[in-house]
């Protein structure tokens, strides 16, 4: 039982990667399901017993790219060597290293958010899984007096919301694809996170 659900899972992420490639390759909109069977060598039958719709599949993948970044946090979130600023650069510096690899996918992910608002409430809603962990930083931040917040759950609801956010911006993709504009954003982001939390930008 237990390697035939191993299985099934092994399979379903094959599918996902092989749509995540298509979706690059030819645009969310322009990839059919017939196209995803083609490249799989799936039948029909075969595609729905692991998913019921491409939005489902799209959903899926999006899920997958917040968890196998989530994964990547936790340890900083746990080690009780580091004090809350160590954490905090540890938590930027580590999310955007594992986005760096990723960002033609955000390209792709970004517009459709723009477009299809379903998804984008999706993507919302799975980015909530972030206060957690970044509360418990600057939770661990205002006890060690670090950083000055009243209430750190809700500020972390805040300043993720602010950057999750930015795929609605029209500016996403001069952000994404622009050096400059990309180094502008992320220098105003640091200083927003700074002056919520209370410290010099330069500290992080």
């Amino acid at each position: 039982m237990v390697k035939t659900a191993k299985k099934h899972s092994t399979k379903k992420n094959e599918l996902i990667e092989i749509a995540e490639k298509l979706f690059l390759e030819k645009g969310y909109e322009e990839t059919s399901i017939e196209d995803i069977l083609q490249a799989s060598g799936l039948s029909k039958g075969g595609f729905y017993h692991y998913f019921k719709s491409k939005e489902e599949v799209l959903s899926e993948s999006i899920n997958n790219l917040m968890e196998d970044s989530l994964k990547e946090l936790e340890p900083i979130i746990e080690d009780k060597d580091l004090n809350a600023l160590e954490k905090l650069k540890l938590f930027m510096a580590r999310k955007v290293a594992f986005q760096k690899p990723k960002i033609e996918y955000a390209k792709y992910l970004g517009m459709i958010m723009k477009s299809d608002f379903t998804l984008y409430k999706y993507y919302l809603s799975l980015s909530q899984k972030y206060v957690d962990p970044l509360a418990r930083i600057i939770e661990q931040g205002t006890k060690e007096g670090v950083f000055n917040v009243e209430f750190p759950r809700e500020t972390a609801d805040i300043l993720l919301r602010a950057v999750t956010s930015l795929p609605q911006s029209v500016f996403y993709s001069e952000y994404l694809r622009e050096e400059t504009r990309h180094y502008n954003y992320s220098v105003s982001l640091k200083e927003v996170i700074a002056r919520v939390l209370g410290i010099d930008s330069k500290e992080i």
